[in-house]
């Protein structure tokens, strides 16, 4: 009698539940500025918007019914994860915003149109080799145009997701990237540039990665917003030369020294910096060094050599700075209107062996933040795998190693941050493997690290340079 009602019972929700769906009206998804060309109507059960799987080609999101009846989604960008099928009753469908949880997006719901939007999320920034590469979870258009000493990028239908606002380059063509919310539907990539030049768009779009070479004379590109002939005629004043007037060393300490470089007017820096060997570049641009400075004070237990150089840099004037230590140092630049002051500082944390350090290895990922995946083979299982590897090499040295999760279990990025402030690290390291569209193609590693502090890319060099 018990089983009896149960099954009355179950097949009366089923009937209820599917009487509700089809009561409803009809649900349209859009995306990219069109409707989405499902199969059949996707349905609102008042909580969530259930698709047809054919509405994950239209986005496209590869998948596959896995071995326990859920279905595996894969994203262009390679994310994955898996999410239940719900049995409606013409067919199988698939519950929208879970999708967009594992594969990143945003769905806006208007009730009173019963119409939804899909909005991609720009995940990450890239610059390599002259080439910019714009990451997102879902194929996006974009548009291009140039301004003043700026080339912009607008990403149609996209949120930003990424939690770096400013990618620093520091190459000879471009400072930096920026990214925003230009319009709550358009995000914006900025990059911002040191000398001249364009982009071309490499990709074919929409794309889930838009690549973008950097350069002069490029080919403009084909979805690039055409200027109007008084922008596109106006070109900057030629800036004057500026010239440098003083070059003082203040030494603080053993520990640290400021290389104050005073000049006419502000000066276009562009640095670079190593580790092996242990250096720092500095290359002022557009600038006169007058014939009575001929070279820079060395006095100071860090340098192990200092030079001068007087160069060009497209036909104009310019100077560099190059800074040789006895040992691995953090730096930064500070910009002034009359100079830079380029401060040197041994690394937080730096001194003696890894023994008695306490560092945090954070494994990317974990419960159902699969990450980038390949077959049956997840990032957040090798991430894993390579921090236990990472782990018993660290406590070999003497170091003591406290790891986020040693189980496949979900933690927020603040609840990582938060463990290794509670056990006052001195080392914060996360691991992650990043996905690939073309396999083989790849080769080493990417380190990121905190842009306003130096003794974390003081690390993150080491490390590179260790591991590369």
């Amino acid at each position: 009698m018990k089983l009896f009602i149960k099954t009355v019972l179950a097949c009366f929700l089923l009937a209820y539940f599917a009487g509700t769906v089809i009561a409803d009206t009809p649900v349209r998804i859009f995306y990219g500025g069109k409707e989405l060309a499902c199969s059949s109507k996707a349905v609102y059960d008042g909580k969530q918007i259930f698709v047809p799987l054919s509405c994950l080609e239209e986005l496209g999101i590869a998948y596959e019914q896995s071995a326990n009846a859920n279905l595996a989604v894969t994203s262009a960008s390679g994310r994955c994860g898996e999410v239940p099928l719900t049995q409606l009753p013409n067919e199988k469908m698939i519950a929208l915003d879970r999708v967009l949880e594992i594969i990143g997006g945003e769905l806006v719901w208007d009730e009173s149109k019963s119409n939804a939007i899909i909005y991609a999320h720009l995940q990450s920034v890239e610059f390599v080799d002259d080439t910019i590469k714009i990451n997102c979870s879902l194929p996006v258009r974009c548009t291009t145009r140039k301004w003043q000493n700026k080339l912009i990028v607008d990403i149609r239908d996209t949120k930003l997701a990424s939690e770096a606002r400013e990618v620093y380059v520091g190459g000879p063509i471009v400072d930096r990237l920026r990214l925003g919310q230009y319009d709550p539907s358009t995000a914006r990539v900025v990059a911002d540039l040191l000398q001249d030049a364009n982009l071309a768009l490499e990709s074919r779009v929409p794309a889930a990665q838009l690549v973008f070479l950097v350069g002069k004379d490029l080919p403009k590109s084909g979805t690039q917003d055409n200027l109007t002939q008084s922008q596109s005629s106006a070109q900057p004043a030629q800036a004057q030369s500026c010239k440098i007037e003083v070059i003082t060393l203040e030494s603080k300490n053993a520990d640290g020294f400021d290389l104050i470089i005073q000049t006419s007017s502000k000066p276009q820096v562009v640095h670079s910096y190593g580790v092996k060997p242990p250096e720092v570049e500095v290359f002022l641009k557009n600038t006169l060094l007058p014939d009575e400075v001929t070279q820079l004070d060395a006095n100071h237990p860090l340098i192990k050599s200092a030079k001068l150089t007087k160069t060009t840099a497209s036909s104009q004037p310019a100077v560099k700075f190059n800074l040789a230590f006895e040992r691995i140092v953090a730096y930064e630049i500070l910009s002034m209107s009359n100079g830079i002051r380029l401060r040197v500082r041994i690394p937080d944390k730096a001194g003696g062996t890894l023994r008695g350090k306490t560092v945090v290895i954070d494994p990317g990922h974990g419960g159902r933040e699969k990450g980038a995946c390949w077959g049956d083979l997840y990032e957040k299982d090798l991430n894993l795998r390579i921090a236990n590897a990472v782990k018993v090499a660290l406590e070999r040295e003497g170091a003591r190693v406290i790891m986020t999760r040693e189980t496949d279990v979900a933690l927020s990025l603040a609840a990582r941050a938060q463990i290794a402030l509670e056990r006052r690290a001195d080392l914060f390291v996360s691991i992650h493997c990043n996905s690939n569209s073309s396999p083989g193609s790849a080769s080493g590693i990417e380190t990121y690290y905190h842009m306003d502090e130096p003794s974390p890319k003081a690390l993150a060099y080491a490390i590179h340079e260790a591991i590369c």
